[in-house]
């Protein structure tokens, strides 16, 4: 594998440097990692090309995160962009002519798609045209494409010079087959695209990979937190060496000195020596890992305050657990996944399991098909492509999906559901949200909101909720809306949901009975809850509904006087079963633990899973 030309994606000078001291051929410098890389700024680009000797830096031209559809607007901006980095990349070339010796080129990555995801052939001949002489890689949004190899023939057509693509939708390990037929393509015709091979290259995999498509090329991201500890990543020397090393680079201990100076004192001690990374052949450079044990997936839990993450094994135990509170912003959230994600993988091959796959289950509108968590307020994220981002850096197959949804899932399969085809978890915490099964697979719906429960106006012309809307269920049962109601109706200060439900009197056995307030403000909640579960039993027919959550806690006092309102409402026929979760608080990991098998093709092993595995600590 000597011949494999390496391409880093960086996004700062630094990154840039590692690559160039370390031999790398070509560096994708970019900005704004979060929304797949953006057009960096002018500074930053002249700054690389002036400070780079050897590696050939590719500039990606993308005006914006989301699609690959632009407007007549966004193509002007682009064509600007293309246009001054050539009169840069000229200039430079004139004042620092050996300033890329022993390198590619410089060039650009761009690309644009129809509405209808085929290539933009207008579009394209205008963005060609503004890059002159610099050379083109069509980028990743080539797998979007509804017929990859017609595509890539397409852009053969219009004169791209390379094409960074992983064979479809998923990662390259995935492509791999229709990432060898482009392989083949490109050997065959010499004014076909090179084949850049990206998604989820990491150095564990990249000998098989490359063996299976013939690829001579790849690309990654080489990237770790950030010694700052800030949540923010940075081009990892020691993860560059063993890239280079599982591809057949054996580093002198001048390379290894040469990247630890380019990352700075701070970074140096990170970097391995060299004679760590050396390989037999048979590991292809790399050095073996232990042979695991067994395999076994990453599970996260995203809350609104903090994100928990546990490797769980092929019996559905958790090994281990970890958690790291929520970032100040949405950007810095993501990269503490990122990060959590890492840890967690490292630890589970060190206990000797192989990580076949990640689960990760989060609040708000989700996309699980495309793995995009469209808009989540309580963590600042909007069209944030979450599986595309986790699965480039971990290298194996994400899956993403709402967490009370996927708490559904686990209850339908290890808890109070199980076995039942028509159910509904309703999850009440600080708001209301349901997961709805029917016929044995979940409701989703057109914007993937299926289950807002608590946003049904459960009291037309009721109180003001924080959405907009008056007489939402939450407003009066939640754990925020019972604790707020309570202390504006004049109960004691200070109390939170837990203390009001204490002070109930209207269920025998649970509470004190002397407090008026609270009793009002409960039966209130009860109403409204029996009332939004009326319309949904209506609508979609349940035989079990499931309560879950903080408020669920309440027990009788909840389960009791809610299916006498739920009975009373459904005169003409008969209510569905009330019960309380079996799963609780793990029900979110359990779920995310399915996603994550189902995710690396070992969805089997589910079934073979006990309630008392799970819930084993």
């Amino acid at each position: 594998m000597t011949d494999v030309v390496v391409e880093l994606c960086v996004d700062d000078l630094d990154g840039a440097l590692v690559a160039d001291r370390a031999g790398v051929e070509r560096i994708e410098l970019c900005a704004d990692l979060l929304e797949g890389g953006t057009t960096p700024s002018a500074g930053l680009v002249g700054s690389v090309l002036r400070a780079v000797r050897h590696v050939g830096v590719q500039v990606i031209v993308r005006p914006r995160g989301g699609d690959f559809t632009y407007d007549d607007g966004e193509l002007d901006v682009m064509c600007a962009d293309l246009e001054a980095l050539a009169v840069l990349a000229a200039s430079l070339s004139t004042e620092h002519p050996a300033g890329q010796e022993g390198g590619t080129e410089v060039g650009v990555v761009l690309g644009a798609l129809t509405p209808a995801s085929e290539v933009d052939v207008p579009a394209m001949r205008r963005l060609l045209a503004a890059a002159g002489p610099l050379p083109v890689t069509f980028h990743k949004a080539i797998d979007a494409t509804p017929d990859l190899l017609a595509a890539y023939d397409v852009l053969r057509s219009l004169g791209v010079r390379r094409v960074l693509t992983a064979g479809g939708p998923g990662t390259a390990a995935e492509g791999a087959d229709v990432l060898a037929e482009l392989v083949r393509r490109s050997a065959a015709s010499p004014d076909a695209p090179e084949v850049l091979v990206g998604g989820g290259v990491r150095a564990e995999g990249v000998g098989s990979l490359l063996a299976a498509t013939r690829a001579s090329s790849v690309h990654l991201r080489a990237m770790s937190p950030s010694p700052r500890g800030d949540g923010t990543l940075r081009t990892d020397p020691a993860v560059v060496a063993e890239f280079l090393a599982a591809v057949g680079r054996g580093l002198g201990s001048s390379t290894v000195a040469g990247v630890a100076e380019a990352a700075g004192p701070a970074d140096a001690v990170h970097v391995a020596d060299s004679a760590d990374l050396q390989g037999g052949e048979d590991a292809g450079g790399a050095v073996p890992d232990p042979a695991p044990s067994r395999s076994a997936v990453v599970a996260v839990d995203i809350g609104g305050t903090s994100f928990k993450g546990a490797v769980v094994d092929d019996s559905g135990r958790t090994v281990l657990s970890l958690s790291v509170a929520a970032g100040a912003t949405g950007a810095e959230s993501v990269d503490l996944v990122v990060g959590l994600l890492h840890e967690l993988r490292a630890a589970a091959r060190t206990s000797g399991h192989d990580v076949v796959g990640v689960g990760v289950v989060t609040p708000g509108m989700v996309d699980a098909e495309r793995g995009v968590v469209l808009f989540a307020s309580t963590l600042g994220w909007t069209d944030v492509p979450l599986g595309p981002i986790l699965s480039a850096e971990l290298g194996v197959p994400v899956e993403i999906d709402h967490d009370v949804r996927t708490s559904g899932l686990a209850e339908s399969l290890f808890g109070a559901s199980a076995g039942v085809a028509d159910s509904v978890l309703v999850a009440v915490g600080t708001g209301v949200a349901a997961s709805i099964t029917s016929g044995g697979h979940a409701v989703r719906g057109a914007l993937t909101a299926a289950g807002e429960l608590g946003h049904v106006p459960a009291v037309p012309g009721g109180e003001a909720c924080t959405c907009g809307q008056h007489g939402c269920l939450e407003v009066y049962l939640s754990g925020a809306g019972v604790a707020r109601r309570y202390a504006a109706l004049g109960g004691l200060p200070g109390l939170d949901t837990a203390a009001v439900v204490a002070r109930v009197g209207g269920v025998e056995g649970v509470g004190t009975g002397v407090d008026a307030v609270a009793d009002r403000v409960w039966a209130d909640g009860v109403r409204a809850l029996a009332l939004g579960l009326t319309s949904l039993t209506l609508l979609v027919d349940p035989a079990v509904i499931v309560l879950a959550g903080g408020v669920s806690r309440a027990g009788a006092a909840l389960v009791d006087p809610l299916r006498a309102e739920l009975a009373a409402g459904l005169a003409w026929r008969a209510a569905p079963e009330v019960r309380l979760s079996e799963l609780g608080t793990h029900g979110g990991r359990i779920g995310a633990a399915v996603l994550a098998f189902r995710a690396g093709g070992r969805g089997n092993v589910v079934d073979s899973w006990s309630r008392a595995d799970l819930l084993a600590e």
